[in-house]
């Protein structure tokens, strides 16, 4: 066993059944406002023609990785990886710009009115710091979603590995998620999700727009702590005067 966990998801869709179980668990969790949802289920459709059809149900959520762009989009810091690789969103911090939502190439964010925050799925850090499964993990009924520490060889998402064919959600730019699917039936169906490419607008936003944006946030803290200071040197003086 590994010293630094990894944690992860490997989906197997062969096994969601589309119960939608995994979506009410994780809304009852964390109060998700309605109209919005942390996790989702893709649907492919119905394949084939009558009589041999198929249809095939693929469960999705943030995919927590190891190069996460929504991490350098965030200009205050909101969004960061734990070191165990779950990727956070401090609301205290998050000042709801929206600049991690347009980064995710994975549309796993969304904006929450209600809070005035971004939000999406955090694997039930809650659940899982006490030794627990995420909410929709603990409620999947056929095993479709699994979590686990993906540098330990002995947990149930390492063994559910071995000796399988597995595909991850990539673009043109390898965000590195920690999200694995076994042997999709159909990784080319319109229904089955993908990565989605930056277009050349988001590109220069995350290039150049981004990081000017963290920069005039960071002047704007400095001035605000100058002035601050300068205020209470001035307040100082005037009580001695």
């Amino acid at each position: 066993m590994a010293d630094i966990r990894r944690y992860g998801f490997v989906i197997d869709p062969a096994r969601c059944i589309d119960c939608r179980a995994c979506l009410v668990a994780c809304r009852a969790q964390w109060q998700v406002p309605a109209g919005s949802t942390r996790i989702w289920v893709h649907t492919t459709g119905v394949q084939g023609t009558f009589p041999d059809l198929s249809q095939q149900f693929v469960p999705t959520q943030c995919h927590h990785c190891s190069n996460a762009p929504c991490v350098e989009a965030c200009p205050t810091g909101a969004t960061y990886r734990r070191p165990d690789g779950l990727i956070m969103i401090d609301e205290k911090a998050c000042i709801g710009c929206g600049l991690c939502v347009n980064a995710c190439p994975y549309d796993a964010r969304f904006f929450n009115p209600e809070k005035g925050v971004a939000e999406k799925c955090s694997a039930c850090y809650t659940r899982v710091d006490r030794g627990e499964m995420p909410a929709c993990v603990a409620t999947c009924v056929g095993g479709a979603r699994l979590f686990g520490d993906l540098n330990d060889s002995e947990s149930t998402v390492s063994k559910a590995l071995v000796g399988r064919k597995v595909q991850r959600l990539i673009n043109e730019i390898d965000t590195q998620p920690n999200t694995f699917y076994l042997e999709p039936v159909d990784p080319d169906s319109p229904g089955w999700p993908r990565a989605k490419d930056p277009t050349p607008a988001e590109t220069f936003w995350q290039k150049v727009a981004v990081p000017g944006t963290k920069l005039f946030i960071g002047a704007a803290l400095v001035g605000q702590a100058v002035a601050f200071a300068k205020q209470l040197w001035s307040g100082e003086n005037e009580f001695e005067e």
